[in-house]
Formats: C-alpha cells, sequence, structure tokens
C-alpha cells in the first residue's frame, strides 16, 4: 500500500494539532471563574468566562438575525420594477450539468422582462451538456448554446460570454439555480440607475437530511454577509448576480482562482463600484445530497477563502496600502479568524453544557430562533417545504465551518495543487 507524502502528513498533523489547540483555549478559557462585585450589600457573583462570550456570541446572532430576517421579511413593491427595457443577457456557465441546466434555463425564460436572451457556455470536452444546451437553442429562440474558448474555470466562461455578447447589461446564474420570475426585472431596477452591481439572494433547496444541513449553513453565512454590509462590503458573487458591462470591463472580468465570486466582490470594492444586494430577489439551487458533497463543496470554498486571503495580502504589501485595501484585507482575514473563534466557542457550550450550565443553550436558542425566521419566509413563498430531522443539527454548522477553516489552511500552504471538488447534481 502506497502511504501518504510527507507533505500530506504534515498537512493532516498541522490541522489536527491546529483545532486540538483551538479546543483547548477553548476549554482554558470557558474555565476560568470571573467574580462582579456590585455593592457590599450583595454577595459576589461568580460565572465562567465562558459564559460571557457566549452571550456576546448570542448576542452577535440574535442583532444580526433580527436584521436578516427583517430584510427578508420586508415588504417589496413589485409593480416598481420593469418590465422592458434594454436588452439583458443572462449567462449560465454549465459543466457536467446536462441534467440540471434546462430548469435553469427555463426558469430564465420565465421571467417578468424583455428583451432576455439566454447564453449557456459549456466546455470543449463536455459533450452530455453541450448537447443539451444545442437542444435548448434549437427549441428556444433567445436561447444560444457557446462553447468555452478558455476552458478550465467558471471564470473564464462568465468573461468568455460577455467578451462575444453586444448586451450592456448581464445577470449570471449557475446551471442548477432556477432563477425567481422576479430576478432580472428586480436587477435592471437597479442596474438602469446607479448601481453597478446587483446581487440577490440564493437558497439551497432542502430535499433531504443532508440538504437541510445546507440550507441552514447558507443561512448562517448569509448573516456574516449582512454583518459584513454594515462595514461597508457588499458580497457579490458569480450567480444570482448582475452588472453593467462598464462595471465588468472596470474590474478586468472575473479573476481565474477558486472562488471567483469571493475575488470579484474585492475587486468590485477596490474600484469603488456600487454594489446593491436585494434579498427578495431569490432564487433556489441544488443542495449537495451527501456529506461527502457537502464537505467537498464547503472545503473548496473554505481553501478560495484562503486564497484570497493570501492574494488580498500580496497585493496590499506590493505598493502603498490603501484605507480600502485594509478594509478589504481585515474582511478576508477576519472570516478566516472567525473560522477559528466558532471553534473555541464550540468548545465552551460542550464545556458548559457538561458542567450543566443552563446559558450554554442561550446561543443555541438564537440559532434555531434565526433559522425558523428565515425558512417560514422561504416556506411562506413556495420556495422550501419542510426541514428534515437534521435541522436538529444546525448548530454543529458553526462547528463545522471552523473546522473547515482549519483545514483549508493548512491544506492551502502545505498541499493544495489547485485541484477543486464539484458535487453530484441530479435536479432534485
Amino acid at each position: 500500500m502506497e502511504l501518504p507524502d510527507r507533505s500530506r502528513i504534515a498537512e493532516r498533523v498541522a490541522t489536527a494539532a491546529g483545532i486540538v489547540g483551538l479546543l483547548f483555549v477553548g476549554y482554558v478559557t470557558g474555565m476560568d471563574i470571573w467574580t462582579l462585585t456590585v455593592t457590599p450589600i450583595v454577595a459576589p457573583i461568580a460565572f465562567f468566562e465562558g459564559q460571557v462570550y457566549l452571550g456576546l456570541f448570542s448576542l452577535v446572532i440574535g442583532v444580526s438575525g433580527l436584521l436578516l430576517v427583517g430584510d427578508i421579511w420586508r415588504p417589496t413593491d413589485r409593480t416598481a420594477a420593469p418590465t422592458a427595457g434594454p436588452p439583458v443577457r443572462a449567462i449560465v456557465p454549465a459543466y457536467d450539468e446536462a441534467d440540471v441546466v434546462a430548469a435553469s434555463v427555463e426558469s430564465l425564460l420565465a421571467n417578468e422582462y424583455s428583451p432576455l436572451g439566454v447564453t449557456v457556455v459549456v466546455e470543449p470536452d463536455d459533450e452530455p451538456t453541450r448537447k443539451r444546451a444545442m437542444e435548448l437553442a434549437g427549441r428556444y429562440a433567445s436561447v444560444e448554446c457557446l462553447i468555452n474558448e478558455r476552458p478550465g474555470s467558471k471564470a473564464n466562461a462568465i468573461n468568455c460570454a460577455v467578451e462575444r455578447c453586444e448586451e450592456e447589461y448581464f445577470v449570471v446564474f449557475d446551471a442548477d439555480e432556477r432563477a425567481s420570475e422576479t430576478f432580472v426585472a428586480g436587477a435592471m431596477a437597479e442596474l438602469t440607475g446607479e448601481t453597478d452591481v446587483f446581487q440577490g439572494r440564493r437558497v439551497p433547496r432542502p430535499s433531504g437530511a443532508i440538504d437541510t444541513l445546507a440550507y441552514c449553513e447558507r443561512i448562517v453565512v448569509q448573516t456574516g454577509y449582512l454583518l459584513g454590509e454594515l462595514a461597508g462590503f457588499t458580497h457579490c458573487q458569480s450567480s444570482a448576480t448582475g452588472f453593467t458591462r462598464d462595471a465588468f470591463e472596470t474590474v478586468g472580468g472575473y479573476a481565474d482562482v477558486l472562488t471567483e465570486d469571493i475575488y470579484f466582490s474585492h475587486q468590485c470594492y477596490e474600484a469603488g463600484l456600487t454594489v446593491t444586494r436585494n434579498r427578495h430577489c431569490t432564487s433556489t439551487m441544488e443542495a449537495p445530497h451527501s456529506l461527502r458533497d457537502l464537505w467537498g463543496q464547503r472545503k473548496r470554498w473554505r481553501i478560495g477563502h484562503v486564497q484570497v486571503s493570501h492574494l488580498r495580502i500580496r497585493e496590499a504589501l506590493s505598493g502603498d496600502p490603501t484605507p480600502q485595501d485594509l478594509v478589504a484585507v481585515g474582511r478576508a482575514v477576519g472570516a478566516m479568524v472567525a473560522g477559528g473563534v466558532l471553534v473555541v466557542l464550540s468548545a465552551h457550550v460542550l464545556l458548559l453544557s457538561v458542567l450543566g450550565v443552563m446559558t450554554a443553550a442561550v446561543p443555541l436558542a438564537a440559532i434555531f430562533g434565526l433559522i425558523l425566521g428565515v425558512w417560514s419566509k422561504d416556506a411562506y413563498d413556495g420556495r422550501v417545504g419542510l426541514l428534515a430531522w437534521t435541522v436538529a443539527l444546525a448548530p454543529l454548522v458553526y462547528l463545522g465551518h471552523g473546522l473547515l477553516t482549519a483545514k483549508a489552511l493548512f491544506e492551502y500552504a502545505l498541499t493544495w495543487d489547485g485541484e477543486w471538488y464539484q458535487v453530484t447534481k441530479s435536479g432534485a
């Protein structure tokens, strides 16, 4: 049997050591006892330090959760969005997604906006998807199939489509994504005004146990996006996204990196572009159906975060850092630090639960309140159905996020060679 090479062994040892170290920090800090003396009359109050940190964490989850749920439930005027205007080109990059691309294209064609054309960009070596895209092009006059001239990445597929098209306005969707019928109109209401880049909201379709965990994880991530927006950094992606040609050319298109959407967000921020997010323009995407796919996809995204952090630090140090550089680097590195903090906080919850301290349940209540608030809106709008029993495991999403961050840091530094993970898509 072939043994793992030294780099792989070092990466696994370093990851395990890092996780154990974070758990140990959580144990030590959580066990420390603080004493609060109010007045000489009242007896001193003793409590664990871990209770303080969990209280602060619960406050962050509670406040950000209320803001997110309030934004999602906020009434919106659909009649304000235009149903006609300048031509829009929808771009759907697809690779090994012959079974799902039709639903995405047809959901775009059902949008309440015209004129709208759809370009499906396929890879030269993906014959099944190319064949399916050609069938769609033959069925619908506004659909075309384009072969990616610089194959190998989603970023290049999008760039290729923009370069080949004549429109001044674009929306981009994943091949497994089903667009809401108001998305294009909502995007154009912004893009024809002062907005350079428009970002909608995406939620996984929770059709099973693992899918439910993926749905809960996306809610957690969306609260992180909202906190970033409060600091002036709006995350924009490479799906459920709209942009003008001027904005696209200003940043030089999407960069060919592992998570082109995260880097695109930094590019837009650095260029001073106006990015508008509307969570009422919600699309659904297929969720991973197995733990292997869920772990593999999320690990790829976390490695992408590490790569972007590395690139942003290197770029900032290559010249005279601007205030925008410092904010962008802080945003990127902060996401990594937050992963470590989540492992420490998970240790606090476990420790206080074992000791029978009731306040250990406070962050759990905040987490379930957040998920219930978001899910109730998605269910009310008919986007999702009942969640599986695994919703009870939703708090573990935070621990998993922290573990993935530690894994991604050491894998990127020691063994990552550019590979990326693609989940199985079935159209569920």
